[in-house]
C-alpha cells in the first residue's frame, strides 16, 4: 500500500512548505500531496486553507491577496521556532524541488463562485512537465472536468468527504474519467472498494495517521493512504 505525504511530512514540519516537502523526500515517501490555489494576481500558491490565519502569522483571504502580500507571511513559526521565516511557497518552487519521478498529488482548492481560471493556469504550468507522475484531485468536481478537457491524459483523483450514495453512477454521468477515488477513511468498506476496483479506479484514502487505521484500510483493499507521517509503515 502506498503512503502519500499529506501536505508534505506535515507531522514533522509546517504543512505545505518547502521544509515539509524536503522532509517527505528524506523519508522516502512514495508520493507527495499538496494543495494549490490562486492569489489575486493569478499565481498558484501552495496552501490548504482559504485564509492565511491558521497556518501563518498573517491574516486574509488568499484569493484577495497578491502573491507578494502572501509571500510576506511567516508560515513556519506557528509550528515551531526552528521554522521561523518559512514562507508560503509557489507551486513553481515546489515543482522545482520535487523530483519528477516522485508521484505528485496536486489538490486544487477553488471556490466556484469566484470563477477563477485556476484549471487553465495550473495545467499550463504542468504541461511543461509532461514526464512528471501527476494526479490532479479536488472536491470541486467541475474544476476537475475543466482540467480534464484541457489535458485529456491527466490522472484525475475525485475527492469525496462522505458516503456518497450512487457515487459510481454520479461519476459516470459527470463525464469524468478518474484514475482514482479519494474518500475519507471512515467511510470505506470492502464492498465500496471492490465496486471502485471493478471500474478500474484506484482507492486512495485520507487522512490515516495510525498503524491501526492503516492496517484496517489495507485489509479493506485500499491502494494507498494520505498520511501526515510518510514513514507510518516503516518507522
Amino acid at each position: 500500500m502506498r503512503v502519500f505525504a499529506h501536505r508534505g511530512a506535515s507531522a514533522y514540519a509546517p504543512q505545505n512548505t518547502l521544509p515539509s516537502f524536503k522532509k517527505a523526500l528524506e523519508l522516502k515517501a512514495s508520493g507527495i500531496e499538496l494543495d494549490v490555489q490562486l492569489s489575486s494576481d493569478g499565481v498558484p500558491v501552495v496552501i490548504h486553507d482559504f485564509f492565511l490565519d491558521r497556518t501563518s502569522d498573517a491574516s486574509g483571504f488568499i484569493h484577495s491577496l497578491t502573491w507578494q502580500e502572501i509571500r510576506k507571511a511567516d508560515a513556519g513559526l506557528w509550528f515551531g521556532p526552528e521554522f521561523k521565516g518559512t514562507p508560503v511557497p509557489s507551486l513553481e518552487e515546489v515543482l522545482a524541488l520535487i523530483p519528477r519521478d516522485v508521484t505528485l498529488n496536486l489538490e486544487i482548492k477553488s471556490i466556484s463562485s469566484l470563477e477563477e481560471p485556476v484549471a487553465r493556469i495550473v495545467s499550463d504550468l504542468l504541461n511543461q512537465e509532461k514526464e512528471r507522475d501527476l494526479i490532479v484531485s479536488s472536491f470541486n468536481h467541475p474544476i476537475l472536468k475543466e482540467y480534464q478537457s484541457l489535458d485529456p491524459d491527466v490522472k484525475i483523483g475525485i475527492l469525496t468527504g462522505s458516503d456518497f450514495i450512487g457515487f459510481p453512477a454520479y461519476v459516470e454521468a459527470s463525464g469524468l474519467r478518474p484514475f482514482s477515488i479519494h474518500p475519507q477513511a471512515t467511510y470505506l468498506s470492502a464492498e465500496t472498494i471492490r465496486e471502485y476496483h471493478e471500474r478500474g479506479w484506484q482507492v486512495l484514502t485520507y487522512t490515516v495517521n495510525s498503524l491501526e487505521q492503516a492496517g484496517m484500510v489495507q485489509n479493506l483493499g485500499a491502494d494507498g493512504i494520505f498520511s501526515d507521517y510518510p514513514d507510518l509503515l516503516t518507522r
